[in-house]
């Protein structure tokens, strides 16, 4: 009985084992397992990337929540899901997530993946985010991870993007530190000294981001037409940026004279009248010309008129025209000044010339009111600008001439530049320039007249004096403190708001800038063989306070935003560096 059984029992066997063969010959070989089912976040993104016929292919195993954190994963042919609460459902695959798998998973010093694998970086490059680090691919470098303070000090040096490049490496150990390779450089960490960048390979040029254009100090100009396009006073305005400063008027200084240098460093000027007559006052002698008359400096240090085939010289004279509080007269006549303007021609209608002597050069000053006959000719604010604004900088213009009346400045024997140093003059070629009506216009409403004499006039004061009413185009977006940029705090130069300068009504063209600067210039602005990395501090502002240099070698050297501004030639001390 138990032999025909068994044989019973292997006939059964033989004929399902024929029907298998008949159902293979029909539909080909079965897979190795049947496909799982995929649920809840791990299956609503399996199927947005395209299911089965997508990047991960079939499922492989069934959703699994063994994991630290509550975790859940499910593994396809070509990847896998993984899934917390706190970083939702993303998915892995290719090299990545083998170099995830080599960092230890989730339970590896990254943690869970927190975004999907993204390929826009440079060099073709892929990146994918996790909660501790992250893991960037190129073609070139395969995929490494990156995680704890050197990848800070990697993200620090610009990413991928910076002096170092892509990772080539993992983490390992080199003695008593830890250290990653990337393309051009190492980033090496010790304990009790952090991370430090290496870099083998100084970059060709720098690429600097920056916006504004000025020290950034005080009133902005662009500030000032964004928010008088908004409807603001000037009064508004100026007591926005000089906080806690107010505007107001005052008799003091109404019809005061201002000394303006208009010509330093040169031996020889030629002043020649347009109309009327000139005289030239040397001494005791008076010569007149309607023409070109020469003014030097002679060897034995004295100035020399020379008017026709005359000539005078003393140890300064004064040059005086027709039509002026000085000389009455018919017609407006101006003068033509040679070597003003940088190296051009000025045209003066108002005032007198004083020449003097100044380091073995001519100096050659305007002599004019403040209010009637210097400030029309301020070129700071084109004169299409909103009235508001204009009269704005009317008002901090006269405010700054104020405050440097008085004694003169030894560096010039004047108590203002006709440049940036102080504020821009360009006299008469501004002031009756075409479409200059509006600054005139701006002037005189800031101003009490009582026929030609002013009575009063609007200026900008704080604690009963008159501020240092400094101001520039714009800042990044934020004001300057007068202690970030010169080392001296001042309680109305303080950091404003000057998001008014990025509006559209503002039309700031430095609102945002990029320049190039090359490795040479780079490396000479901070005095190093060359430069590998730049390290930046910032105030408040935005504005740069340190810009530390390293170079190849391990030399580092610092300097100030504003030292780099000016021996780079930036717009503004307010620039990221990549």
């Amino acid at each position: 009985m138990r032999n025909s059984s068994a044989l019973r029992q292997a006939g059964l066997r033989a004929a399902a084992l024929l029907s298998c063969l008949v159902l293979l010959a029909l539909v080909g070989p079965m897979p190795a397992h049947a496909a799982y089912p995929t649920s809840g976040a791990i299956g609503t993104l399996y199927h947005s990337l395209g299911g089965s016929s997508g990047r991960l292919g079939e499922t492989t195993s069934p959703v699994r929540c063994t994991l630290i954190e509550n975790g859940c994963y499910q593994s396809f042919q070509r990847g896998s899901i993984h899934w917390t609460k706190a970083t939702g459902a993303q998915a892995t695959w290719g090299a990545i997530r083998t170099a995830w798998s080599r960092s230890g998973w989730e339970n590896g010093p990254l943690g869970y993946p927190t975004s999907p694998e993204r390929c826009t970086l440079i060099q073709n490059g892929c990146y994918q985010s996790f909660q501790r680090g992250s893991i960037h691919w190129t073609n070139a470098t395969g995929a490494h991870p990156t995680w704890g303070a050197i990848r800070t000090a990697w993200k620090n040096s610009g990413w991928e993007t910076g002096p170092l490049g892509y990772p080539t490496t993992d983490e390992y150990r080199s003695g008593s530190e830890t250290r990653q390779n990337f393309q051009k450089g190492w980033i090496s960490w010790a304990s009790g000294r952090g991370a430090t960048v290496h870099i083998t390979t100084a970059p060709a040029s720098f690429s600097l981001n920056g916006s504004g254009f000025g020290h950034g100090v005080g009133m902005s100009q662009y500030g000032a037409r964004g928010m008088a396009a908004s409807g603001k006073t000037a009064t508004q305005i100026l007591e926005h940026y000089y906080y806690p400063a107010k505007a107001t008027s005052t008799t003091a200084h109404a019809n005061e004279e201002i000394k303006v240098q208009l010509v330093a460093g040169r031996k020889s000027v030629t002043i020649t009248p347009a109309a009327g007559r000139l005289r030239v006052k040397v001494g005791s002698s008076v010569l007149e010309s309607s023409s070109a008359i020469t003014v030097e400096r002679t060897s034995a240090g004295t100035v020399k008129a020379i008017v026709g085939g005359t000539s005078r010289e003393a140890s300064w004279i004064t040059v005086e025209w027709q039509n002026t509080r000085y000389w009455s007269g018919t017609g407006a006549t101006t003068v033509a000044v040679s070597g003003t303007q940088n190296g051009a021609t000025g045209t003066y209608r108002h005032g007198k010339l004083e020449i003097r002597q100044l380091s073995s050069a001519l100096n050659v000053l305007g002599v004019m009111r403040v209010n009637t006959e210097y400030l029309p000719g301020i070129a700071e604010m084109p004169a299409s600008w909103h009235q508001e604004a204009l009269r704005t900088q009317a008002i901090a213009s006269r405010t700054y001439a104020y405050r440097n009346l008085g004694s003169v400045k030894s560096a010039c024997g004047c108590n203002v530049y006709d440049e940036v140093a102080s504020q821009r003059f360009l006299g008469w070629n501004h002031e009756n320039a075409s479409g200059s009506s509006p600054w005139r216009s701006a002037v005189r409403a800031t101003q009490g007249m009582s026929g030609s004499s002013v009575t009063n006039a609007r200026v900008v004061m704080h604690s009963g004096a008159l501020i240092d009413a400094v101001y520039s185009s714009s800042s990044g977006g934020k004001t300057n403190t007068a202690a970030d940029v010169w080392g001296s705090a001042v309680p109305y130069l303080n950091s404003r708001d000057d998001a008014a300068s990025k509006t559209a009504a503002a039309g700031n063209p430095y609102a945002s800038w990029t320049v190039s600067v090359s490795q040479s210039s780079m490396a000479k602005a901070f005095g190093l063989s060359n430069v590998a990395t730049i390290e930046l501090t910032r105030a408040t502002s935005g504005l740069v306070k340190t810009a530390k240099a390293t170079s190849t070698q391990g030399a580092t050297a610092t300097r100030t935003g504003v030292q780099l501004r000016s021996s780079l030639g930036l717009r503004s001390a307010t620039f990221t560096v990549k």
